[in-house]
């Protein structure tokens, strides 16, 4: 339906079989701003209105063919036409007469001989509630469509919100799988020590805004006592973000620990987190603390003290919410009293200090390490089972263990693929460090006979095929390196 505007006038449609009829009607309409059409016959009518799609129908009743009520009928019955309004104009006065035109889809009749103000404000009338059903029409139709765009929009919600929830559904899953995996179980031991240490971590889970230092030799596991720790305290959920200090350079390590904004430096196409912000509301782990340079330590002492952090090249600071837990192998008290690490800092990051203890010193935990690591190794190369003799155990038992738990892992991996899968005797083990070992005595491989001396002229020959200046390939024995190694 064709909207009357500003630029289009209301078009109205005069059906009547009488010319001088239709003249009267237009002298009526010459200056009301009013298009007009007409028709003298119903069948003409009905093909006008389908195709110029009138504001309003001005009809007669009475018509030679099919009269006023009947086109009006046809024209109701078809949906491109339907809703155009129809006023009945008759000398017929019968209430009968005006029931009828009613009933066949009419909204107004008016009786002839025409009078121009009646016509007028009849018409006037019924295009001005034309012109708000077509209003209103639009306006629903309007409404229907921000309708279905907001279904959509809610039916997207939903989407994102289940997609959310199942993603935090896994990664609570994730959480309860690296807490179980990370947790207090993953301590392998019953020592003195051992259970001391276990019993710093469950206090320490309990307060999860307390920096911590973790201090130990390489390989007593460090960074397993910083995942115990934020894996079981109410951090659990936020991220576990690690980082070895000692690999950073110190160029790059400002953007690295607190980001940088988009063109801060050449390269710098975009804003990027740095570490304290991709560990906010979680545990951020500095390994090798104590390899990090004194300008970046004065830094992050800052940061540390005021709980904000400025991205490279950025003016606003930003809150975060991390905890701290930092580990070292060094003594930082050497540091601090030879100025290579910042008393200020030492005390900042030591809210609450762990140490713990080599292997060495706890050695009636070896075989319950040995047997975690056999289980776990049997497991992930396929073997029926795993185990290993008395002997060998007593020469692991010997052992100081320089690369503590981490080298005892190494050892049983090496062990058990030497063994294939067998027992594990002491010529299986393979020791990389032998430095503070003088109690160990593990049996060797067996030795080789005295090789039998011979002259300097019976050294092996140049093969036929090979120039003088092409390299020569010896075969050592390996029980003879093993002998070597062993001096």
């Amino acid at each position: 339906m064709t909207k009357p505007t500003a630029e289009r006038p209301p078009l109205l449609l005069v059906v009547d079989d009488k010319p001088e009829n239709l003249d009267v009607v237009v002298s009526y309409l010459e200056n009301a701003g009013i298009s007009l059409s007409v028709a003298l016959e119903g069948e003409e009518a009905l093909a006008l209105t389908k195709e110029l799609q009138p504001d309003l129908i001005l009809w007669d009743v009475l018509m030679p063919g099919i009269d006023g009520f009947e086109t009006c009928r046809r024209l109701k019955q078809e949906k491109q036409t339907r809703d155009i309004p129809v006023i009945f104009m008759s000398a017929l006065t019968e209430t009968v007469n005006k029931v009828t035109g009613f009933k066949v889809g009419g909204v107004d009749y008016i009786t002839k001989p025409l009078q121009k103000k009646e016509v007028l404000a009849r018409i006037q009338a019924h295009l001005t509630i034309r012109c708000q059903q077509q209003q209103l029409a639009q306006q629903n139709a309007d409404l229907q469509r921000l309708n279905k765009n907001l279904e959509a929009e809610i039916a997207r919600r939903q989407q994102a919100e289940a997609a959310l929830e199942t993603a935090d559904a896994r990664l609570s899953a994730l959480s309860e799988q690296e807490a179980k995996c990370w947790g207090i179980t993953a301590f392998i031991g019953h020592s003195t020590s051992i259970m001391g240490i276990l019993e710093e971590i469950r206090r320490l889970q309990q307060v999860d805004k307390t920096n911590v230092l973790v201090l130990g030799e390489s390989g007593t596991g460090k960074e397993l006592v910083a995942r115990a720790i934020h894996f079981g305290s109410n951090r659990a959920k936020g991220p576990f973000v690690p980082v070895n200090c000692s690999a950073i350079p110190s160029e790059l390590a400002d953007a690295a620990f607190f980001g940088h904004v988009k063109g801060a430096f050449t390269g710098a196409n975009s804003n990027s987190k740095g570490y304290f912000e991709q560990a906010d509301g979680g545990t951020l782990f500095l390994d090798e603390i104590g390899d990090m340079p004194l300008l970046l330590q004065a830094k992050l002492l800052r940061v540390l003290e005021d709980r904000k952090l400025t991205p490279v090249g950025g003016s606003q600071a930003k809150p975060f919410n991390v905890r701290v837990v930092a580990a070292t192998n060094a003594t930082l008290e050497a540091h601090v009293a030879e100025n290579t690490f910042r008393r200020d800092r030492f005390f900042r990051l030591a809210g609450y200090a762990i140490r713990l203890p080599p292997l060495r010193e706890r050695k009636e935990d070896i075989p319950l390490l040995v047997e975690h690591f056999l289980s776990h190794f049997v497991k992930e190369m396929g073997y029926a089972k795993g185990k290993i003799t008395p002997e060998a155990l007593e020469v692991l038992q010997k052992h100081d263990f320089p690369g503590n738990v981490l080298e005892m892992k190494n050892l049983i991996e090496y062990a058990l693929i030497s063994c294939g899968g067998q027992a594990i005797q002491p010529p299986h083990l393979h020791f990389m460090f032998t430095t503070g070992v003088s109690k160990l005595t593990a049996p060797s491989l067996p030795k080789p006979s005295a090789p039998r001396r011979t002259p300097v002229s019976t050294s092996p020959p140049i093969p036929a095929t090979a120039s003088a200046d092409e390299p020569i390939c010896v075969s050592i024995a390996r029980s003879t390196i093993a002998n070597v190694k062993g001096c």
